[in-house]
């Protein structure tokens, strides 16, 4: 009776934790249900928990009926002991990860290990026991039971210490990018992956629960030093209703943890900077006008160099009570790029210690509490100074810095307890920051580019946009329990609730008080802001101004309840779950100017084990996802921004880069006015969310215990999204042919209003006609917006070889389509991550010939990893990615009906994705491992080459075809921008004891 006692205490206390720290009407609420009288209901009759969450993962088998079943991890004596039924099933639930030994009464004890998120089965005296042995040294483990058939997912999960004999960089994308279906986006935005035709910045980042995705762009996700990772669970598709606020994947890790074993070590990481290393290909202009061979960017000087040492240690403090694990990881990045055009060179620094450390406790059986801290923080210098492109020679003058951050500390507190047979409860708390301060030595200059003849040259100033102030930071509680109960076969009701408290702050705007000038050439008679260049005009400076700052929160909670459902004897199972969003964004006055409540996502699935010898599985699943407004939009769209343009014809240039302006071409365009907005009048009344449907169906089969397939369908469709969009053009209709203004115009007062492409926008409006700002309604005719458009349709083929201790491999084939005229959160095409408010909606004119073939399309992807033991202190690993290229577009300038002066060269002047395809990518990369004997297997010794063959193919071009819109053509058009990551050459060494 303690336990209960103790249980009700938890939720209750629990319930006023949510209601003090969080307040508001949906804590309150919260906290007002009677949860110990949920409690009590769940105690009423069953005999079985059926549990795992995004931390542990469970045991299953079939064993005497009513058999006494206990599982003790081998390393942290923490045990758990249920009853089997009287068909003689069992589970045991929210397991923490590990290796286990099984016993059951009467028969016998096994060896297993348990991952995260995944049933692994057990069954004494059976071929299909997984043995922890096999386990030990895999260089794969996506799958370490044949069929898992507690899942209806898309998922993949590896070990920290599989993946050391694999050639993979160290870091979650790059374990991501295994998963099948798993495509590299746009090197803007880093490299990042895209899920499922999911554009990079809508994918979800879990370390022990707590979320550390980044919720102001997407795209600066909280990175942890890699040797504090156990287990990556790769999620592409078909994830359940605990999961949320994403549309891509989840990327959910465990980190490690202390054990009743005294251990420490030391590794070291080194890529030097020597002729094994491959370089990109220089890159030159289009032969023009009889000067061949012009060198644009010079990849000849480029260097790369970087060591990375980690030191830990971890042990029991009171043996199978409490544990810790601590990690030092110190590291020192240094890369040199000649910048295009050659007038500058910059050398990058990054030498931050990073840290980690957890405390374990197991204070009773079937209890755990935890506490981690993680220091993230990266410091990165870049050091510009002058170059001699025609000597290719460092002159060393003019020295110039710019530093950014990224990441920052994070604090967990997590307890995952078995309160009984039948039920199960885990609490988590977590708190980070997230820094992404950029700052540089000549924010007090303005930054001038001159691109009149080629690539842009600095002639003042270091970057555009500084941000010397800029913070995230999320606080966030989540509670999940789960009961077990048996009623026409096996149940697993899982209910859960959590929440988010978010907060940017922004201090944002161009160098030099504001200022950005570039100057460029252009056609007389093209159109530039609005007005007609003269006749006798070819250079003209673009002059913007851009300041913004504020505090902004965004507040995300949600409630889920799920069911899984085993009958018909263990053989058909059905995830029936939904769950319900809640978002909320508020502008730099505290105001809220977005809430979206009650967003519900259905999640079921169902699989069958089709001949009832647990060998082939079939299963389908369906869900709907959503994702919160970014705190992006509360920023740009909400906040007090100031941001102009203006173009002047360029007479000269001062001594100091600054211009020396002649005759203002056009007028000065008001992109955002500098004041804080009316809430009601930026966004429309009845906004809907932005969220996907997604259907599975696949099949797998066991062709022995060390064998499966796989195949997979998946569809995934965009049912709604949301951007900002320019109504001038539809106020100005409405205002002549509703309300009878025959003189209106408001083009080019650049109204934005956040709402869903291709539907009714309801927001206020002062049409100057003396009755004040007016509620007016505008139709889609109206607008002229199409409908938001993105889908996915993917067929997946896997086949895999589980480790033996001999070799292991995985080989996947994806064909896939990704089609629409939105990618989401992100613009590959143009390099934008503007969260909430790409271009792509913008104009009606923006959206011509824009649904095609989406940048992260790759039609076909082949992929095969594993290793293979050459001897028994010898392993070689492998990891070969065939892709095929991207999309490619033939974009240029129009003259915009809606602004007047349009959005430069970023229109679709073809169908969008339909100007070809570049290149298949082929990557190889190899690693051999030495452990050996004679070091007690202490030792490991290990050579990791990417891109083996040096490969350079291009990844990226410029798909800009026209120089103005005068029509004519750009010489540029189809220059390379990016490669593929030439050879690189690692050496590793590590010790343990």
């Amino acid at each position: 009776m303690h336990t209960l006692r103790f249980a009700a205490w938890f939720l209750r206390a629990v319930s006023s934790l949510v209601a003090a720290a969080f307040g508001g009407r949906r804590a309150r609420s919260f906290a007002s249900l009677s949860l110990a009288g949920v409690l009590a209901a769940l105690l009423v009759s069953a005999p079985l928990a059926l549990a795992q969450s995004n931390v542990t993962g469970s045991l299953s088998g079939r064993v005497a009926p009513s058999a006494s079943v206990t599982a003790v991890n081998v390393e942290t004596g923490y045990s758990r002991t249920t009853t089997a039924t009287s068909s003689g099933s069992f589970r045991i639930t929210a397991v923490p990860t590990g290796r286990y030994r099984v016993s059951v009464e009467g028969e016998g004890e096994v060896l297993v290990e348990v991952f995260i998120g995944t049933t692994s089965n057990v069954s004494i005296g059976s071929d299909s026991i997984v043995e922890l042995e096999r386990l030990e040294v895999s260089g794969l483990s996506a799958s370490f039971s044949p069929i898992d058939f507690g899942r209806t997912e898309s998922v993949s999960i590896f070990g920290a210490s599989q993946l050391e004999a694999l050639p993979v960089a160290r870091n979650t994308s790059a374990i991501a990018l295994l998963a099948p279906g798993a495509v590299q986006g746009d090197t803007a935005f880093g490299n990042l992956i895209s899920f499922g035709g999911a554009s990079v910045a809508e994918n979800a980042y879990f370390v022990d629960g707590f979320n550390l995705s980044d919720f102001r762009t997407g795209t600066n996700p909280i990175e942890l030093p890699y040797e504090a990772y156990e287990q990556f669970e790769i999620k592409s598709g078909g994830y359940s209703a605990e999961f949320g606020r994403s549309l891509g994947g989840v990327i959910n890790a465990t980190t490690k943890t202390g054990t009743n074993t005294y251990k420490a070590g030391a590794n070291v990481f080194y890529m030097p900077d020597s002729s094994l290393n491959g370089k990109n290909p220089d890159r030159y202009y289009t032969n023009q006008a009889g000067t061949p061979n012009t060198l644009w960017s010079y990849n000849g000087a480029d260097k790369r160099e970087r060591l990375e040492a980690n030191i830990w240690a971890s042990g029991p403090l009171i043996k199978d009570k409490l544990f810790f694990y601590a990690l030092y990881n110190a590291n020192e990045i240094k890369n040199e790029d000649v910048r295009a055009g050659g007038s500058r060179i910059r050398r990058q620094k990054q030498d931050d210690p990073l840290y980690f450390a957890k405390l374990t406790a197991n204070p009773f059986p079937g209890h755990t509490l935890e506490f981690t801290f993680i220091e993230t923080e990266k410091e990165t210098l870049n050091t510009d100074t002058d170059y001699d492109f025609a000597t290719k020679t460092d002159l060393g003058t003019d020295p110039t810095t710019i530093t950014s951050k990224l990441g920052g500390d994070v604090k967990i507190a997590r307890y995952v307890g078995s309160l009984s047979d039948r039920l199960t409860v885990s609490a988590l708390w977590g708190k980070s920051k997230n820094d992404l301060s950029t700052f540089g030595s000549t924010d007090a200059e303005p930054l001038v580019l001159d691109a009149r003849f080629g690539p842009a040259q600095r002639l003042s100033g270091t970057q555009a946009v500084v941000e010397p102030g800029s913070l995230d930071e999320r606080e966030a509680i989540r509670l999940d329990v789960t009961y077990g109960f048996s009623l026409f076969g096996e149940h697993q009701l899982r209910v859960g609730f959590d929440r988010e408290d978010n907060y940017s702050n922004v201090v944002t705007g161009y160098s030099g008080g504001g200022w950005f000038h570039r100057y460029a050439t252009v056609t007389p008679g093209a159109t530039l802001g609005g007005g007609i260049v003269p006749a006798g005009v070819t250079q003209v400076t673009r002059d913007r101004f851009l300041e913004n700052a504020g505090s902004f929160q965004v507040t995300s909670d949600a409630y889920y309840i799920e069911d899984n459902w085993t009958t018909l004897d263990g053989r058909l199972l059905f995830r029936l779950g939904v769950r319900s969003e809640n978002f909320e964004n508020f502008n730099a006055a505290g105001e809220s100017f977005v809430e979206m409540t009650q967003q519900i996502a259905p999640r079921l699935g169902v699989a069958y084990d089709l001949f009832g010898d647990q060998k082939t599985k079939i299963y389908a699943n369906y869900g709907r996802y959503h994702i919160p407004v970014a705190s992006n939009t509360n920023a740009r769209l909400a906040g007090g921004e100031k941001f102009t343009e203006e173009w002047y014809e360029l007479l000269g240039v001062n001594a100091d880069g600054t211009p020396i302006r002649g005759r203002q071409i056009g007028t000065l365009q008001l992109l955002s006015p500098g004041t804080i907005p009316n809430k009601d009048s930026i966004v429309d009344r009845n906004l809907d969310p932005m969220y996907q449907d997604e259907f599975i169906v696949g099949i797998d089969h066991a062709l022995s215990k060390d064998y499966r397939v796989g195949l997979r369908g998946t569809y995934r469709d965009l049912k709604s999204t949301m951007d900002d969009m320019i109504i001038d053009h539809a106020l100005t209709d409405y205002a002549q042919n509703v309300l009878g203004l025959a003189g209106a115009d408001f083009i080019g007062y650049q109204h934005y209003v956040l709402a869903n492409p291709g539907k009714s926008i309801t927001t206020l409006w002062d049409f100057e006609d003396g009755n004040g700002e007016q509620l007016v309604t505008l139709t889609p005719e109206q607008l002229g917006f199409t409908e938001g458009k993105r889908k996915y349709a993917a067929i997946e083929l896997l086949f895999e070889r589980i480790w033996d201790g001999k070799w292991a491999a995985q080989f996947s084939y994806t064909w896939s389509q990704n089609y629409g005229n939105t990618e989401g959160w992100v613009f590959s095409d143009i390099g934008q991550d503007d969260a909430g408010l790409t271009q792509q909606f913008d104009t009606p004119d923006l959206q011509r010939n824009s649904f095609g073939w989406l940048p992260n399309d790759r039609r076909h992807a082949f992929k095969l990893f594993g290793t293979y033991a050459l001897t028994s202190e010898l392993t070689l690993g492998a990891n070969f990615r065939l892709t095929s290229g991207r999309p490619l577009n033939y974009m240029g300038w129009y003259d915009d009906s809606v602004t007047g002066t349009g959005y430069g060269e970023d229109y679709y002047l073809k169908q969008r994705g339909h100007a070809g395809r570049l290149d298949w990518v082929f990557n190889q990369d190899l690693s051999l491992r030495y452990v050996p004997k004679w070091a007690g297997r202490r030792l490991a010794l290990q050579i990791d080459v990417t891109n083996l063959l040096n490969k350079q193919t291009v990844i990226q071009r410029d798909e800009v075809a026209e120089i103005d819109n005068t029509g004519t053509p750009r010489a540029e058009y189809l220059l390379p921008t990016a490669w593929q990551t030439p050879r690189r050459v690692t050496f590793s060494a590590s010790y343990g004891f």
